[in-house]
């Protein structure tokens, strides 16, 4: 596990920027994914890097680009209501914390 703190301003803005409905979900995906492919060009290895988020303090989680695909997709589903108010609570306590493994 690295820790990115480095790219947490910039996932702050997107994760903002999809909650204040600025982006739909495809282009919040889509950058989420462009974070995570510039992650994958600094790190200069071999291996594929996966961004993975924590939201708070005490997040048990690591949260991947495909879980908050598969649980915002359905917004009816308990799980998307709940990592939406995960998201909101860290952004504003300034808690998010941006990961690659």
């Amino acid at each position: 596990m690295s820790r990115l703190p480095h790219y947490t301003t910039i996932a702050s803005n997107v994760f903002n920027a999809y909650l204040d409905s600025e982006i739909n979900l495809d282009e919040f995906l889509q950058k989420l994914r462009e974070i995570e492919m510039q992650v994958n060009h600094d790190e200069e290895e071999e291996t594929y890097k996966v961004l993975w988020f924590r939201f708070f303090e005490g997040d048990p989680l690591q949260t991947t680009i495909q879980d908050i695909e598969k649980d915002l997709t359905d917004p009816s589903h308990p799980n998307s209501r709940i990592l939406l108010q995960g998201i909101l609570m860290g952004l504003q306590a300034g808690e998010l914390e941006v990961n690659c493994s």
